[in-house]
């Protein structure tokens, strides 16, 4: 069962910083999870929300800045720290020559970010990494078909907050290979019907003893944690 660090290693470090996926690789972390959005001058840049206030001082929408207007504000800020906002081509740059897999949600579920899946797509060309390195997930399952259809060789996941009605005929109509489900929205029955039909369950965000134990007896094949360490550690 794999981990993946959810934002990086976001209970220690100011969540999709280059500090958290610093810290992802040192604590030996199968995978990293980030959120990846499009700011105003066609970058790649990564961060959880589509607005600046949560996690950084700054305010307002992140399709409304440059890149180099983002750069201006703290994005740790919340752990007293100096932060920027990091893109997609600094992750990349990072783990190019590690074996990580890279998570990559494409947060296209509120704000349609048009040509996003174009630009990714291309920067990952770029990178040199290797597509099996990749999975692309989405709450919009609009979205991750449409990077399917583009990219058959990089792995695909739908992120489902509540059951599916049918779910075996939806994800086959979606074309994804994984879902990547709520822990707590999820039963056992339905994770193993996914197994039996060869779609991968990575469940998020496993937060508890109870629900890591419950992965490890279904042999889940990841979970998205806060924080890998703990995930390693707990018995």
């Amino acid at each position: 069962m794999k981990r993946f660090a959810h934002r990086g290693v976001m209970a220690l470090q100011p969540e999709n910083t280059m500090s958290a996926f610093r810290l992802a690789l040192s604590a030996g972390a199968e995978g990293i999870e980030t959120d990846v959005h499009l700011t105003k001058d066609g970058e790649l840049v990564l961060i959880h929300d589509e607005t600046l206030e949560r996690t950084t001082d700054g305010n307002g929408l992140v399709s409304s800045y440059t890149l180099e207007e983002l750069r201006a504000f703290n994005a740790g800020v919340r752990y007293s720290q100096q932060e920027v906002i990091p893109t997609l081509q600094e992750l990349l740059e990072l783990v190019r020559d590690e074996e990580i897999i890279l998570n990559l949600e494409v947060k296209t579920d509120i704000k349609r970010y048009e040509g996003i899946e174009s630009s990714i797509i291309d920067l990952i060309d770029w990178s040199g990494i290797d597509p099996s390195r990749i999975i692309f997930s989405s709450f919009n399952h609009v979205t991750v078909h449409r990077l399917k259809m583009m990219r058959p060789d990089i792995e695909t996941g739908m992120i489902l907050a509540q059951p599916l009605y049918d779910p075996i005929r939806y994800v086959s109509s979606v074309g994804v290979d994984a879902v990547h489900p709520d822990i707590r929205r999820i039963t056992d029955e339905e994770i193993k019907m996914f197994q039996q039909h060869d779609i991968a369950v990575r469940p998020y965000t496993i937060k508890t003893k109870a629900q890591l134990e419950r992965c490890r007896a279904l042999q889940v094949d990841a979970i998205f944690v806060n924080d890998v360490e703990w995930a390693s550690k707990t018995p």
